[in-house]
């Protein structure tokens, strides 16, 4: 009686050889390293309480694309690239974008810890209708920050998107955007927006008053209104931006070393910092 030395038949040997004889090819001209910054839930965690950590309504990104009973968003996602496409500067098609995003390829499944058993062509395309239905979502908060006017909107998603906050689809969408498993790189969104505004300063400057206002409905906390700004370009995905907006980064402490002389024989250095957490400091004497 003979094994199968691949448990998954599903998996495609042959496509696998072809990425990783490309990704090591290709990756020794890029200039810098890129961190994983999408992780799989621990098993530990998955196992305990699985509807925690699985997107409920809609799949963004590679890890949960193929479960069939998130198809339903599929017909939103495909309507919001279409005016995604309308949007974009001079007479591009969508194709433009996805072709945009093939050169990203290596730069994108660099972002997952999981390997993407995907073509060039299917990751391209899967990563600019997500896009699409991601900054279709979030302009609702570029309104809110009078960034756009309540016009861009489309009315086929109006029981989706929802500037008061209080539909049920609506927030169960917010839920899923933070999900672990559930992101895309956000230069991604900026290189759709860049598309669109023809200029990645605008691009920036459009994501930014998108996502804050995304931020300021999800924190557990009131931000403060001199908080400082986040660069987006810093930033690996949603998630990671809203961390950094709840947990900002202070300023690095000094050191400073003294030896304390009247303490007779026991004469130790003892440390003490100074340092900026002021911020931090502001954010606690709101609470």
């Amino acid at each position: 009686m003979s094994s199968n030395p691949n448990p998954n038949p599903t998996f495609d040997e042959h496509r696998w050889i072809i990425n990783i004889r490309r990704t090591l090819e290709e990756e020794l001209e890029m200039d810098t390293d890129i961190p994983v910054c999408i992780f799989s839930v621990p098993k530990t965690l998955m196992f305990s309480d699985p509807n925690s950590y699985t997107p409920q309504e809609v799949a963004i990104g590679p890890y949960h694309y193929w479960r069939p009973e998130l198809y339903e968003m599929e017909r939103y996602k495909l309507a919001a690239a279409k005016r995604a496409q309308r949007h974009f500067d001079g007479d591009h098609k969508f194709q433009y974008i996805v072709d945009q995003l093939k050169e990203l390829e290596l730069k994108i499944r660099a972002c997952y810890h999981k390997f993407l058993n995907f073509s060039n062509e299917t990751l391209a395309w899967m990563m600019a209708i997500d896009a699409s239905f991601l900054l279709e979502f979030l302009q609702i908060y570029a309104v809110n920050e009078a960034k756009l006017s309540a016009t861009y909107s489309s009315t086929s998603m109006s029981h989706l998107l929802d500037y008061a906050g209080t539909k049920a689809a609506h927030n169960a969408i917010l839920r899923d955007m933070v999900m672990l498993e559930n992101q895309i790189p956000l230069f991604v969104l900026r290189k759709m927006l860049e598309v669109q505004y023809s200029s990645l300063e605008s691009a920036d400057d459009m994501l930014q008053a998108m996502i804050m206002g995304f931020c300021k409905e999800l924190s557990p906390f009131k931000l403060m209104k001199d908080m400082p700004m986040i660069d987006v370009s810093e930033c690996a995905h949603l998630l990671d931006f809203l961390y950094d907006t709840i947990v900002p980064k202070v300023e690095q402490k000094s050191e400073i070393t003294e030896v304390v002389e009247d303490q007779g024989d026991d004469k130790q250095p003892k440390e003490r910092y100074t340092g900026g957490s002021t911020y931090v400091k502001k954010i606690f004497s709101e609470i």
